[in-house]
């Protein structure tokens, strides 16, 4: 029997549920996501990797080879990375560039002169952004002594050199700080020995201004010092140019004699 549609008592919402008692197969059910598009994962946000840069040493003689530990986390692929060095006054520069090890270590060397501030630079790859770390390390200045005036040499049983000088002679020294430090202050040092106690009786003479080509001469008068063993010595007293921290020469030893 044919069914008028003016004899359904329900909205046709409920077909559906009416398609099971007609013997039609009845539909699954549809999430209602499923009316949308399949969307591509979105590509995951780029993350920043840990690099630092250290040293073992912060305060370094002049001329010292240091050797910088450059440290790179976790990347997707690239384990490049570059340091740059900007010593005190200079523009930056390239040191060098080179893979971390599977510990994640870089060991660049470098012969430092000044203050000088290590830049580590992690370039980025598909997956990393690009990340850097700075590390400043210092380095003191270097004096370089010498004496004249003195008539000959002798070496003591410990091994130590000494100059000799009559007590009419006149003693020079001569200082030289590395790196140029024109208008800085070298101050000169003496200490007189004392059989008993050692070297002792420090004495030291004000500040000369170092010439325009980083150079100091001392005079010293003699005649009263007849006897008597000594040693003298340059400091460097760093100044308005802060590029080295303040250093001695070494010493220099030497003996009066009538």
């Amino acid at each position: 029997m044919r069914i008028r549609p003016t004899t359904l008592r329900f909205p046709i919402a409920l077909g559906c549920a009416l398609t099971g008692a007609l013997g039609l197969p009845a539909l699954p059910a549809v999430p209602a996501a499923a009316s949308a598009s399949v969307s591509v994962p979105a590509t995951a946000a780029k993350v920043k990797p840990p690099i630092s840069v250290s040293s073992p040493v912060t305060d370094n003689p002049y001329g010292a080879k240091v050797t910088i530990t450059v440290t790179l986390g976790p990347t997707f692929s690239d384990r490049r990375v570059s340091l740059y060095a900007a010593p005190a006054g200079e523009a930056r520069r390239l040191v060098a560039a080179g893979d971390v090890n599977a510990e994640g270590k870089w060991y660049p060397t470098y012969t430092i002169t000044r203050a000088t501030t290590f830049t580590a630079v992690f370039a980025g790859d598909a997956h990393d952004d690009p990340d850097w770390a700075s590390r400043t390390l210092t380095a003191y200045a270097r004096v370089t002594d010498r004496v004249a005036g003195y008539y000959k040499t002798s070496q003591s049983g410990g091994g130590l050199v000494y100059y000799a000088f009559h007590g009419t002679d006149a003693l020079a020294l001569h200082s030289t700080v590395a790196p140029g430090k024109p208008g800085e202050c070298l101050e000169p040092e003496t200490q007189q020995y004392d059989p008993g106690a050692g070297w002792n009786a420090d004495t030291r003479y004000g500040c000369d201004q170092l010439d325009g080509k980083s150079h100091d001469t001392a005079p010293f008068a003699l005649s009263r010092a007849v006897g008597t063993r000594y040693r003298i010595r340059g400091d460097y007293v760093r100044g308005t140019d802060t590029a080295n921290l303040s250093a001695p020469g070494a010493w220099l030893y030497f003996i009066v004699t009538r």
